[in-house]
């Protein structure tokens, strides 16, 4: 947010051409257990060094914000195969 109460999208850009530098990635891990059972875990991180003392699960966001952000369906697909579906998410 800018002194003028707007919100604003910055980002780095490099070279001749201005190619763009993400600020953010996003990880979506899938972990099947034994028993079927099916566990997601979506993290949004800064693209930058993180000091390894923070913990991974503070960066845990809802499936959802990343799929908004990026166009992509993880959730849909992954239900195609089971139908048992843990999200875990910060809190």
């Amino acid at each position: 947010q800018e002194p003028d109460g707007k919100m604003y999208v910055k980002y780095q850009v490099l070279g001749k051409n201005h190619v763009a530098v993400p600020t953010h990635f996003f990880k979506v891990v899938i972990l099947e257990k034994p028993r079927g059972d099916v566990e997601l875990r979506s993290y949004v991180m800064p693209n930058m060094p993180v000091d390894e003392k923070i913990p991974l699960e503070r960066f845990l966001v809802p499936i959802e914000s990343i799929e908004r952000a990026s166009g992509l369906l993880f959730v849909p697909n992954i239900m195609k195969r089971t139908s048992s579906l843990k999200a875990i998410t910060a809190g």
